[in-house]
């Protein structure tokens, strides 16, 4: 079925990118139309879902709609009319066929040259840090709970001990635990 796995870190929403952003757009819908105490949020959710399936995202160049079911949405004020059979079976399906593959190739062309695009951008402001195990460090923790009076102070904690690296994470003993964390969270600490 050609499934790829793939792990995230835990606190770390770079790493989910795609559905963070599909998130952030759908609450953005909400956004507009929930009441003041937002206790309607709910009721909105099939309009803005249908608003998100049927634009057009940048990334792909098609609406999700067209490239789930080969053609545009018709909008619900387009369906007074009783639609005209244009197509046989077999000639509907190897041209829907057609269409699919088509627009699943220049959508996956599209995303991955904004993928691309979007890995230069980000590599723009990141630099590389070398950890190895045994190492000092400092965790950035924006999860700690802080209370009125410790508003400003830091949220690098620590120091910790590496004790395992791989690519992109790295495993530290923060008491008697061993955790996991993205590298982008850690700094040397000296």
């Amino acid at each position: 079925m050609k499934i790829k796995k793939i792990q995230s870190t835990a606190f770390h929403l770079e790493s989910q990118g795609s559905i963070e952003r599909s998130h952030r757009v759908l609450a953005k819908y909400l956004r507009h139309y929930v009441r003041e105490d937002q206790t309607n949020w709910d009721e909105w959710v099939p309009f803005a879902a249908y608003a998100y399936n049927t634009s057009e995202h940048s990334a792909t160049g098609y609406t999700p709609f067209e490239l789930v079911f080969g053609h545009p949405s018709s909008l619900p004020s387009a369906l007074r009319s009783e639609p005209s059979p244009q197509y046989n079976y077999d000639d509907y399906v190897s041209e829907l066929k057609g269409r699919l593959q088509t627009s699943y190739n220049v959508a996956k062309k599209n995303l991955i040259a904004s993928m691309v695009q979007s890995k230069d951008y980000y590599d723009k402001g990141t630099e590389v840090m070398k950890i190895e195990v045994g190492d000092k460090v400092l965790l950035y923790d924006k999860t700690v709970q802080r209370g009125r009076s410790q508003k400003l102070s830091s949220q690098w904690i620590g120091p910790y001990k590496v004790v395992e690296v791989n690519k992109v994470n790295a495993t530290i003993k923060k008491g008697h635990k061993l955790i996991k964390v993205h590298v982008n969270r850690l700094k040397p600490c000296y």
